[in-house]
């Protein structure tokens, strides 16, 4: 008698091809995952290069560094050091921008609110929300000093230092006293840093670091609330906005409790609130003065964090720590 072939799969033939194929997703959805991040973590770096360029036409022109933050001593609309390169990054939106007024001022949020990709790294939480509430400043030519204006601006992933909070103890004791405060780091507030005062060295000082994930609160790698006054109140996390907060190494355990002075301090991705924080798996970015893009781990110590921090206290760094 005459066999006929069987046409089709069988179930076994089924279940064996849905193995293979759930094992082919397994091993290849690791390395996807991996060519993904590296993707955002290139295109991040390539963004703080993007503001790079613009620091440098800034200062090429200025012989110095922009201010970090307006508005704070009266004679200026408030804004941020954003504001300040935004002509060299986005032309037709610093051509829109009146600095007359201030950044939330409803003249000026057609531009503010716009979403400059250079100010941003894929690697950070999507679907953010950060709303400024303010009244017109003093120095702003609005007279109107009543109203309250809100909006939601574009959001930046880098932010400045206005200060480095020293521990009570460990290397804090002995911190030169001549360089504590906010007037100590390569941007100040309102005027131009000329480069002769950033005397540790252009490669030796800090000049913005990525702070991803604003407004939002995370804590070594956890996110562990919904918004904060340090993004609403004060506009960190706006690249038109005030563009600088105080820097601080913390705890490595929770990323709250600040840090002792000593080795077991991390400045590296546990605090995004006051310290660098990136999404990265390895570490974040930073831009020292000299224009140069560098890569951190949390391997970066306080001590360290404070010396490239502070552009005059007149210590060595030494170059493989960082």
């Amino acid at each position: 008698m005459k066999r006929t072939a069987r046409v089709g799969f069988s179930l076994l033939d089924a279940i064996v091809g849905t193995c293979v194929l759930v094992l082919a997703v397994a091993i290849a959805l690791p390395a996807l995952k991996m060519a993904s991040a590296d993707a955002a973590k290139q295109t991040c770096t390539n963004n703080l290069k993007t503001l790079s360029s613009a620091f440098q036409q800034y200062s090429g022109i200025r012989q110095g560094f922009p201010p970090r933050r307006t508005g704070l001593g009266g004679k200026l609309p408030f804004g941020g050091w954003g504001v300040q390169i935004i002509p060299f990054i986005e032309p037709e939106l610093a051509d829109a921008f009146n600095p007359d007024y201030d950044y939330y001022d409803p003249i000026n949020q057609d531009v503010s609110r716009q979403t400059v990709d250079a100010f941003l790294c894929p690697a950070s939480p999507k679907d953010r929300k950060l709303v400024v509430t303010a009244s017109a400043s003093v120095s702003s030519r609005n007279t109107d000093r009543a109203s309250v204006f809100s909006f939601e601006p574009g959001l930046n992933d880098f932010i400045s230092s206005n200060g480095m909070r020293m521990p009570s103890t460990g290397y804090g004791v002995n911190w030169p006293s001549g360089t504590r405060g906010n007037r100590h780091q390569a941007m100040t507030d309102d005027v131009t840093v000329p480069f002769h005062l950033v005397s540790d060295g252009l490669s030796n000082t800090l000049l913005i670091v990525e702070k991803a994930g604003l407004p939002d609160p995370w804590r070594v790698g956890k996110m562990t609330g919904e918004g904060s006054p340090l993004g609403a109140e004060l506009s960190r996390g706006a690249w038109a906005g005030f563009g600088s907060i105080q820097f601080s190494a913390f705890d490595r355990e929770t990323g709250e409790d600040r840090g002792k002075g000593d080795a077991s301090d991390c400045a590296v991705n546990c605090n995004n609130f006051f310290g660098i924080y990136g999404f990265h798996p390895e570490g974040a970015n930073i831009l020292l003065c000299d224009g140069s893009v560098r890569f951190v781990t949390p391997e970066l110590d306080g001590l360290t964090f404070a010396r490239l921090t502070t552009r005059d206290d007149g210590q060595p760094i030494d170059p493989t720590s960082f």
